[in-house]
């Protein structure tokens, strides 16, 4: 069979597969077909015959239970535009979610659950909602791009550099399970007045701990593309494991706390020269 002429690696042993012409690893004998082949196996490449919701789904799937074959598109070219659209239906579907919970809350007076009248005037108004909803979207943004940076290491051919920044995109898709939590978390605010207690209770605790459940596979999804993807960097699967969710509570600090701070603080200072 032709030559294989880039560093690609089997995903069972991680044995450097360059200049073999078998289609077999020689260290495990696992089969290189998913290697040899030059069909994509990306179920969203594909979403024009099957549909985006089906195709969406089956990708979420892929990335999730078949990563070994998913980490075999390293072998031919993969759509970096394919992987941002992807990327962007995740976050529109759970800011989608955010916005229907606040509509929710809105339409039936729920009343605001602080304390403090600051807060308060910003749950009831218009322009606040809004300034936290673009915020929420900016740190979807950045949370979701921060781990491609430690797709790229130096040393490595710029065209696989480019195909693993894609194909981290792809493991953003977890996120989706983020509608659970916000949705639980509106029942748990509109339930807040019944006398069953249990009730707004049980959606809180759900509402705290799903997030968690939805972040923690994949960041751990991310270390394991990391160590697939680029094998021959093993630092960089460290490097992400410890330093992406410092960064992703860094964003949060800075855009959904320290942004909508100082535009309300500015908002004020313009208030008071009236």
């Amino acid at each position: 069979m032709p030559e294989i002429a880039q560093d690609l690696f089997c995903q069972r042993c991680g044995y450097n597969l360059r200049g073999l012409t078998g289609n077999r690893c020689p260290e495990c004998g696992a089969s290189l077909d998913g290697v040899r082949s030059l069909v994509s196996q990306i179920p969203w490449v594909y979403r024009k015959e099957l549909g985006w919701w089906r195709a969406y789904w089956q990708t979420v799937w892929f990335v999730m239970f078949r990563q070994a074959r998913f980490c075999d598109e390293m072998a031919r070219p993969v759509s970096f535009l394919d992987s941002q659209r992807f990327r962007c239906v995740t976050i529109a579907m759970v800011f989608i979610s955010v916005v229907l919970a606040d509509i929710l809350q809105w339409v039936t007076g729920t009343p605001s659950p602080f304390n403090e009248p600051f807060l308060d005037t910003v749950w009831n108004s218009v322009f606040g909602a809004a300034i936290l909803h673009l915020c929420f979207i900016l740190y979807l943004v950045a949370a979701t791009g921060v781990p491609s940076y430690f797709f790229h290491p130096k040393g490595i051919p710029i065209e696989q550099q480019s195909r693993a920044i894609a194909l981290s995109y792809y493991a953003c898709g977890q996120l989706v399970f983020l509608v659970i939590p916000v949705l639980t978390c509106a029942a748990a605010i509109l339930t807040s007045d019944v006398k069953l207690e249990v009730i707004p209770m049980l959606l809180t605790v759900v509402s705290m701990t799903f997030p968690i459940a939805a972040v923690a596979p994949w960041w751990l999804d991310l270390i394991h593309l990391a160590r697939r993807l680029v094998p021959q960097k093993p630092g960089r699967a460290v490097a992400l494991a410890v330093y992406v969710p410092l960064l992703w509570l860094l964003l949060a600090a800075f855009i959904l706390v320290g942004l909508p701070l100082l535009v309300f603080y500015v908002v004020i200072i313009f208030a008071s020269l009236r």
